[in-house]
């Protein structure tokens, strides 16, 4: 199994990442066992379903929104949203919270995520906090 993050703060914040950062996730699972998370700054995702648009644009994904700008759908792709939620990134604090849910996709998955996080490169020396 495979753990990783996909931030697209760089989308956003192309000349400069500011240290401390806020959006909105999606928890994906593909192929029943790779987990994603994917964080997208509030300026470049107001809805989740935006995330998970930009993902499967990137990946070569057909999707479709059901329900536009609040629902985006994957028929027929090995991927399952497990559930979405708020982030806040403290880059000189070395703190990561997640919080929240989408209304769209429900809660995400709270258990090990802390562990999984922690255990990445990008994200050692963090404090994760899951709330």
């Amino acid at each position: 199994m495979e753990f990783r993050v996909v931030d697209y703060s760089p989308v956003l914040y192309k000349a400069e990442m500011p240290p401390v950062r806020q959006g909105k996730f999606l928890q994906l699972v593909e192929g029943g066992e790779n987990e994603t998370l994917v964080l997208s700054p509030y300026g470049l995702s107001k809805f989740h379903a935006q995330i998970l648009e930009r993902y499967c644009l990137r990946n070569d994904l057909d999707g479709r929104y059901l329900r536009k700008p609040e629902y985006y759908s994957v028929p027929g792709a090995d991927i399952e949203v497990v559930g979405g939620g708020h982030w806040k990134i403290d880059d000189p604090g070395l703190r990561l919270e997640l919080n929240g849910e989408s209304t769209a996709y429900g809660r995400f998955d709270p258990d090990g995520l802390a562990e999984k996080i922690g255990a990445l490169a990008a994200y050692r020396g963090y404090r994760i906090v899951v709330r």
